[in-house]
Formats: structure tokens, C-alpha cells, sequence
């Protein structure tokens, strides 16, 4: 017998060791049950009701309380590990489901030993239960995860490849045989290499590249087709790390098949090439017709000029007056817009040069207004010079500043109605000389100004107000200025008037800039 001190402290032990193993259980969220056969009693400890969600006042250890709370299916799995434990001696488990579904433990598995008296046969079932319900629902939901994933690859068009650290392909999806005849056997471990077109070789070996945390590496080759032709793969990889521990773990890559992009892309460069050689040569052609071209014009002219003048006598017949200024007119019109044709086309070529020299613009511009003057009065518009700021001094191509200073103004002569006003100023601002020509004619709609400044583009789209012209009016005032590293600008409302601006800059390093 003990003393009441040794019982005391037997039970304080006792207390420890119950609290110890309530807690254990509460961490674990683990139940601990015993039965014993010989007496057919069951022990339940604090844990297992926590997991049954009774009251242990209310309900005793009972088997058949537990059967009644499990899936019906689960009774005879349970009856079968217990027999075989009892006859044989040997550690037993199970599973078990809970047939309410608003239970929390929904799945619980068991692990037991048995416990042999001193007769050697089996005594005592030990029993802890753990609920699982949580790590079960994960388990599932990463199956079906994988599953999905592993769907989503196979159905996707493109390649898509799985590979270890040490560049062991891991997985290859289906879309790799669709898209190249070839199967996961026939480009592992750098097998790819046979099948690189010899032009992308080193464009694919961008393929042997490890990614950095962060980076990715894309590489546009082609792969030689099972049936003989080359298919054009744009592969991105990309290293997949370990969010834990931050290493990585897996280098993902995946190619899509870009062929017919490609193709398109090449044929649409080639077709630009073939328009910018044949540009060019048109160019180059006109370019070169300058003195073929002028020469004979310039003699119509000039003939036509003495037959108008009558310098050597009357032509004889009136008749042939009128015909002699018809002829001179008409070769003059035609002398501008092949001059303006053949400086376009100058400046397209990179044949046309400046030839700078000091210009007095104030000069120059009184020249130009002197000379359409005529033009001016038999439109009923009045043409006149603006005062503007001061120019201390001005460097330019003068052929090319006279010629921008006539398209202007005759272009404002020729889109201003009778009893309209042309005004034209110069001046110096910042670094920049600018001429402004304003008028009060028809304007250009707001949505029709970017395309001005285009060659052969017009804007006019009334047939009563539609003028002659090539429309490269402003095309050459824009190419002429941008050669002066200069600018065209212009400013319209429709039926109000326009105001056309073109600067140059004054120093050589701005010029050359542009």
C-alpha cells in the first residue's frame, strides 16, 4: 500500500501526464481509444470525442456508436482489420468516412497495435485516430489540378516541355508530334540539335540557356518537319523556382508554331523591297530625264514667246496670236509641274543637292509676289506682304527658297475664292527662319490634313472648286524645308481659310541633324 504522500504525488504525475497527452492530442488533432477484449470495455480519451464532436457526459465509448456515425461501407473494412489483428498479432489501419456531411471530420484514418496477456493471445486494440479531412481535400484538389493541367497541355497548340535542372526533359506535351512529326525520343538531350535549320543554328542554341529568377529567353528558329519541311517555332523558357526555399526547380519551355506568320512577314519584306527598288528606279529615271525633258520644253517656250511677241512681225491671222499664247501658257504650266516633278523625284533618288548660299528672303518674296501678281489680279484675290520680324541673316538653296515661296502663294492664289485675301510674312525665332502664308479661301477639313504634304495628294472634293495640279505642291515645300532641317505646318477650318507655315534652320549642325 501507499503512503498518502506517495499517492499524491502518484496523481499529480498522473494529471501531468493527462494534460501533456490533451495537448498532444489538441496539437495533433489525434484521438487515442482501447478496448479490451477479456472485459469488453472501451477507453476514449479527451482527443477522440474532440474528433466525434460529443460530449463525453453524454455519450459512453460504444462501437456501435461508431458504426452509426461512419459510411455504411466502412463497417465491414473495420470488422476485417480488426479480426485479422486479433488472430494474427499484427499492426492493423483503416480508413473511415462520416456519414453526416456537416460533420468537420469528415475523413479519419486509423492506426492500432495489439496487446498480447500473459496466455499470448491478443488482449488489448490500441487505436489513434488522426483526421485527415484537410490533407485528403488537398491531395484531391492537387490531382485534379495536375489532371487539368495536364488536359490544358495535351489540348494546347502549343509545345510544351518540362525539364529537370540538370536539363532532363521531364514531360513533353502531344502538340510536339502535331506540329513536327517528332516524338519526345527523337529530341531529348540536345537530339533537337539534328533537326535545326543550318541558318538558325545559333539562334537555337539559345535553347540550352538556363533562364535567371525573372528572366526569360526566346529563341525563332526552325525544325525540320518528319515529312521533309521546316516548320518555324518561336520558344520561350522560363525557370520555375521554388517559392519555399527560392532554388530552382524546373525550366518550362514552350514553342509555337509560327509559320505561316513568318511567311507572311517574309513576303510582305520582299514585297517592300521589290516597291522600294522600283521606287527607286522611277526616282533614279525621272531624276535623270531633267535635261531630256526641259530641253525641248524650254524651246516650245521660247518659240512660243516670239510668236506672242510678234518679234520677227505679224503672224498674219489673229487666230494665231490667240493659238501662240495658248501654246506659251500651256508650256509654261507644263515646265512647273515637270520642275516640280523632277525635284520630287531628285529628293527621293538622294540626288538633290542644296546649294547654300546668303538669301535675302525679304527680297526674294517681294520677287515671287511681283511675278504672280497677274495671276493674282485675274483670280480677283488680293495678294500682299505682312511686316515680319526682323532677319539678320539667312543661308539657304535660293532656287529651293523661291520655289517654296511660289507653291505657297500659288497654292493659297488657287484655293481662294474672288474678292479673297493672300498675305505672306517672314521672320527670325529661335534658331528658325519662317515664312507664313495666310488666306481666307475654302480651307481643308480637320480630318484631311494629315494626308497634305503627300505626293499627288489633293484635297478637294467640291468639282465646281477642283484645280489642275499634281499635288506636289506641298509635298516639295515639306521636302525642300526638312532638306533646310526645317518643317511644314498647317492650320485650316473648312470655309474660313488656311494658314501654311515652313521653317529652316539657321545653323549647319541643325541642318545636318535632319
Amino acid at each position: 500500500m501507499f503512503d498518502e504522500e506517495t499517492r499524491a504525488k502518484f496523481e499529480a504525475w498522473r494529471k501531468r501526464a493527462r494534460t501533456h497527452l490533451d495537448l498532444a492530442e489538441r496539437a495533433a488533432n489525434i484521438g487515442y481509444w482501447r478496448y479490451e477484449l477479456t472485459t469488453n470495455n472501451y477507453y476514449w480519451s479527451p482527443g477522440m470525442y474532440r474528433l466525434l464532436e460529443e460530449d463525453p457526459a453524454k455519450q459512453a465509448p460504444d462501437m456501435e456508436f461508431l458504426f452509426s456515425r461512419m459510411s455504411p461501407d466502412d463497417r465491414q473494412t473495420i470488422e476485417q482489420a480488426v479480426r485479422t489483428a486479433i488472430k494474427t498479432g499484427s499492426p492493423f489501419s483503416y480508413r473511415t468516412h462520416a456519414r453526416e456531411p456537416w460533420r468537420k471530420a469528415q475523413i479519419i484514418d486509423t492506426q492500432g497495435e495489439v496487446e498480447r496477456g500473459e496466455d499470448g493471445r491478443t488482449a488489448v486494440l490500441l487505436g489513434v485516430c488522426h483526421d485527415v479531412t484537410e490533407q485528403v481535400r488537398a491531395e484531391e484538389a492537387r490531382e485534379k489540378a495536375k489532371a487539368m493541367y495536364r488536359l490544358m497541355t495535351e489540348e494546347s497548340g502549343d509545345i510544351i516541355i518540362l525539364y529537370s535542372t540538370d536539363a532532363k526533359m521531364l514531360f513533353c506535351s502531344n502538340a510536339l508530334e502535331r506540329l513536327t512529326g517528332r516524338i519526345m525520343a527523337d529530341i531529348e538531350d540536345g537530339g533537337y540539335k539534328r533537326f535545326v535549320h543550318p541558318d538558325d543554328t545559333d539562334e537555337a542554341s539559345k535553347m540550352s540557356c538556363r533562364p535567371l529568377d525573372g528572366d526569360i529567353v526566346v529563341a525563332t528558329w526552325r525544325i525540320l518537319h518528319r515529312d521533309g519541311h521546316y516548320v518555324w517555332l518561336e520558344t520561350t523558357l522560363r525557370t520555375v523556382f521554388d517559392p519555399a526555399t527560392g532554388e530552382p526547380r524546373n525550366v518550362i519551355s514552350v514553342s509555337r508554331d509560327i509559320t505561316a506568320r513568318r511567311e507572311k512577314e517574309i513576303e510582305a519584306k520582299a514585297a517592300r523591297e521589290r516597291a522600294e527598288t522600283a521606287n527607286r528606279a522611277k526616282s533614279e529615271f525621272l531624276a535623270n530625264m531633267s535635261h531630256e525633258l526641259r530641253t525641248p520644253l524650254n524651246a516650245i517656250i521660247g518659240f512660243a514667246d516670239l510668236m506672242r511677241m510678234a518679234t520677227f512681225g505679224p503672224l498674219g491671222n489673229a487666230r494665231y496670236d490667240d493659238y501662240a499664247l495658248l501654246i506659251y501658257d500651256s508650256g509654261q504650266l507644263l515646265l512647273d509641274l515637270i520642275t516640280d516633278m523632277l525635284d520630287m523625284a531628285k529628293i527621293e533618288a538622294g540626288k538633290f543637292e542644296l546649294n547654300m548660299e546668303r538669301v535675302d528672303l525679304e527680297g526674294t518674296i517681294r520677287d515671287v509676289v511681283r511675278l504672280l501678281e497677274e495671276r493674282a489680279f485675274a483670280a480677283g484675290v488680293a495678294l500682299g506682304i505682312e511686316a515680319g520680324s526682323a532677319i539678320s541673316g539667312f543661308v539657304a538653296d535660293r532656287r529651293a527658297v523661291k520655289q517654296i515661296v511660289i507653291n505657297l502663294l500659288s497654292n493659297a492664289i488657287k484655293f481662294t475664292p474672288q474678292g479673297g485675301q493672300v498675305r505672306i510674312a517672314a521672320g527670325e525665332r529661335d534658331g528658325f527662319v519662317w515664312i507664313c502664308v495666310t488666306d481666307t479661301g475654302i480651307g481643308i477639313p480637320e480630318s484631311e490634313i494629315a494626308r497634305l504634304g503627300r505626293p499627288f495628294e489633293q484635297v478637294c472634293r467640291d468639282p465646281m472648286q477642283a484645280k489642275t495640279g499634281t499635288g506636289l505642291g506641298l509635298a516639295l515645300v515639306r521636302a525642300l524645308a526638312e532638306k533646310h532641317g526645317g518643317a511644314l505646318t498647317i492650320r485650316s477650318t473648312e470655309g474660313a481659310g488656311t494658314q501654311v507655315s515652313v521653317t529652316f534652320a539657321l545653323t549647319a549642325s541643325a541642318r545636318v541633324a535632319a
